[in-house]
């Protein structure tokens, strides 16, 4: 039941937290809260809609490598944090050249992509990706283990 909980709710909840995070490290860098229009209503509904459609954009570029990511994790057991920093960081230089090509954007966009992917990985590891795998060794335990063996017998001289 655990597994199934940890598939249904644990893994697409990570998910989606690391999905927000991801663009509030996007985007939070550029927003500019310094001048007296920052405490507008429009201007606050308007930079959470930025978040909120930065997050689904970054959700649906990044959803087929998170999913053969999350598969190889967790049919292979492995929840090492280097692992997905490792991913994240190649998720985010992937995203580079697949979106700009030979046209490199300003050092601070790429900063922002990488340190976005580099807190993707994070969270969503934080959230599930440190549990990949467990599951594996619950069912294995279960099935597989052996009686329990009975306790000698102490014999009293008498």
């Amino acid at each position: 039941m655990a597994t199934v909980l940890r598939f249904l709710f644990v893994v697409p909840l990570a998910y989606v937290a690391a999905c927000l995070t991801a663009a509030f490290a996007m985007l939070w860098p550029f927003v500019d809260l310094g001048h007296a229009s920052a405490l507008d209503p429009f201007v606050v509904a308007e930079t959470a809609f930025y978040f909120g459609a930065q997050a689904v954009q970054i959700g649906t570029v990044a959803f087929l490598p998170w999913v053969v990511l999350m598969v190889a994790s967790e049919v292979a057991g492995l929840s090492s944090l280097l692992l997905h920093m490792v991913a994240g960081l190649v998720g985010g230089i992937a995203i580079l050249f697949a979106a700009y090509g030979p046209n490199v954007p300003h050092m601070s966009v790429q900063t922002a992509i990488l340190v976005a992917s580099l807190t993707f990985a994070l969270v969503y590891w934080i959230l599930a990706g440190h549990g990949a795998g467990r599951w594996r060794r619950r069912i294995a335990a279960g099935r597989g283990a052996p009686a329990a063996a009975p306790a000698p017998q102490r014999q009293d001289a008498a």
